[in-house]
């Protein structure tokens, strides 16, 4: 079947973000906030702080972290009387933390700040002497307060971990909530940070309040089996409140070891998820879509037909050794340092040039680096004694650049959160037609859809060369035959659960005779409501089911629960991504895998750390 129309979807409206961004002018007293003078966000009354996406989960959520000790002026005068006191800027009245308590709710938000931009412990002690500078100039009366601060590196990093478990407990908290759930396995083995397993979670609740976070990390050191890292699974999953029986749902990088249909990873999670169902699958497949993770890096593979990145990645390395005298090569150098932290190794260039804009850069300094390459003699292959004056491996090059540039603008759609799983069949079955459509201009000669080989061609058929030829060779359709092969193979399992996906998208659309028998009685009494009917218009999908009236629509609810919990985007695992490659010297330092695993946490976590929980258990302790 082909691969467009087996993903075709019937019409439906785009979905629109979890909740709509607007300010509601009841929260001013239930969480202690005002819209923005330019309405862009809210700002909280008690510590000033904006909070630029105005959901109520967002709201609520700074309001549960920062201030809930504000819960004791519950009654409704004393409320509004709260709400005026802090309009006039009267915080200090009615905070409940002492003095003391303050200090360490200060160190507390160092700490955070230090592990969020991934700094140094004992960089805790250049912050307090910056202060103490300040203070010193501008407010001496007040020095005396660092004194009580405590920034050290041993303290700080206690205050990390004390971080991680505050933010793992509040997802503790919300696990026994989620509906359903899926999981996302990212090994990351592509960005010189080997040996770990990142294991994040998608849940989704009885209001259809999705949550993203970092379920686990399981170091692959020593090359333990999946029987293993199923044990650690299992257990990070009950210390969440999960249970097996509520997974739906598997996203991954697709590499080998975690696809295997014999011993994967993947395949033994599907098998236990089905055991916990008794065996039954629950009514729906347990769908695994192994592409949707860091898709540009591992796409760009399947295209790069004459090894381009990895020669111009040793000549990087090369140029770091030697040194270079361009201003343009020594910009990109810097370039490669500062996105990996100064610590730049041959898998870090080949995974930063397999993203973004790098090769076009390497693509537009090539005749720098042709020089460059001239006076050190290197060439990455013996057969080509200049490999940036031959024809045929430049044409290599610029289709790659051409071809990243089409899945770098599909790997950004796929990061856009705030969708549904729906979102990603359609971009995915729209690049599909993009390949097609690349191969027929390429088997005409027509370069409009591939800039930087027009270019080439323009500048070699100058010398007389053929090169449009070339570039509608079989070598470039069957790299992009193999892509479109295996973007087929990855998404296939969404296949599966299409139905259900067509059917949560628009339920009043979706033919009746085509849903599971058990659901085709609610689906025809939410059609016949006007109502509902128009709610659905004027509601987005989450707020939407969230309000369906109670016990009506059981059915259908398991299955948009379901189809809610799927992974929609690949957000969470590329922050994770960008900040292994930007601190991996200082994650390398780390003396043990709790501190990494907190750094982690901390750095991927949609949540806010409950500061003044942190506060008052210290000081139950010290009682």
């Amino acid at each position: 079947m082909a691969f467009s129309k087996m993903w075709a979807t019937p019409k439906r409206r785009r979905a629109e973000p979890e909740e709509q961004h607007v300010f509601r002018p009841e929260w001013t007293q239930r969480y202690l906030v005002v819209e923005r003078d330019d309405g862009e966000g809210a700002e909280c009354l008690v510590c000033r702080r904006p909070i630029v996406a105005t959901r109520e989960r967002d709201v609520r959520r700074h309001y549960e972290a920062e201030h809930e000790h504000y819960e004791a002026y519950a009654a409704g005068g004393e409320r509004a009387a709260l709400v005026e006191r802090l309009r006039r800027g009267d915080a200090l009245a009615a905070a409940a933390l002492s003095r003391e308590e303050r200090a360490v709710r200060a160190s507390l938000g160092v700490a955070h700040l230090l592990a969020l931009h991934g700094r140094h412990w004992f960089e805790g002690g250049l912050i307090r002497r910056c202060l103490e500078a300040v203070l010193r100039e501008a407010l001496p009366e007040h020095c005396r307060l660092l004194d009580e601060v405590d920034l050290s590196p041993e303290s700080v990093a206690q205050k990390t971990l004390g971080l991680a478990r505050n933010l793992h407990a509040q997802l503790a908290a919300r696990g026994p909530t989620f509906q359903a759930y899926s999981l996302a396995f990212d090994d990351q083995a592509f960005v010189g940070v080997d040996n770990r397993l990142l294991v994040f979670v998608r849940g989704v609740d009885q209001d259809y309040e999705v949550d993203e976070e970092l379920l686990t990390v399981v170091n692959l050191a020593g090359q333990p089996g999946v029987e293993h890292i199923i044990r650690v699974l299992s257990d990070a999953l009950a210390r969440t409140g999960l249970t097996w029986d509520k997974l739906v749902g598997v996203a991954s990088t697709g590499t080998d070891w975690l696809c295997s249909e014999e011993k994967g990873l993947v395949q033994l999670v599907q098998d236990r998820a089905s055991r916990a169902r008794g065996g039954l699958g629950g009514g729906s497949p347990l769908p695994h879509c192994a592409g949707l993770l860091h898709i540009d890096v591992m796409g760009s593979r399947e295209l790069d037909v004459g090894g381009v990145v990895d020669a111009v990645a040793g000549w990087l390395a090369l140029m770091r050794t030697r040194g270079v005298a361009t201003l343009g090569l020594r910009m990109l150098l810097e370039e490669a340092e500062h996105h990996h932290g100064g610590e730049v190794s041959l898998m870090c260039l080949s995974a930063w040039l397999r993203r973004g804009k790098a090769l076009k850069r390497v693509f537009t300094l090539r005749r720098e680096l042709g020089a460059f390459l001239a006076t050190t003699g290197a060439a990455p292959n013996a057969a080509l004694r200049d490999p940036l004056q031959d024809p045929d491996w430049l044409c290599d090059m610029s289709f790659l650049v051409d071809m990243q540039a089409h899945l770098a603008e599909l790997a950004a759609e796929l990061r856009v959160p705030g969708n549904f799983a729906f979102t990603v069949m359609d971009h995915v079955c729209t690049f599909s037609d993009k390949l097609q459509l690349l191969r027929a201009h390429l088997s005409a000669g027509d370069l409009t859809l591939f800039p930087a080989s027009r270019e080439l061609c323009g500048e070699l058929d100058h010398q007389g060369q053929a090169v449009r030829e070339v570039l509608a060779s079989h070598r470039y359709q069957e790299g992009l035959a193999r892509l479109h092969a295996k973007l087929q193979r990855q998404f296939e399992d969404l296949c599966a659960v299409k139905r259900d996906l067509d059917m949560f998208a628009d339920p009043f659309s979706f033919p009746v005779e085509n849903a599971p028998l058990h659901i085709q009685e609610e689906l025809i009494r939410m059609k016949s409501s006007s109502t509902l009917l128009c709610e659905y218009r004027e509601e987005n999908l989450g707020s939407f089911y969230a309000g369906l009236p109670p016990g009506c629509y059981t059915e259908l609810q398991a299955v948009t629960f379901r189809a809610a919990s799927l992974f929609d985007s690949s957000c969470i695992t590329d922050k994770a991504f960008t900040y292994l490659l930007k601190h991996q010297t200082r994650l390398s330092q780390l003396g043990t895998d709790e501190h990494l695993h907190a750094l982690l946490r901390i750095a991927t976590s949609n949540f806010e750390p409950r500061l003044d929980d942190l506060v008052r258990a210290r000081s139950r302790s010290l009682a």
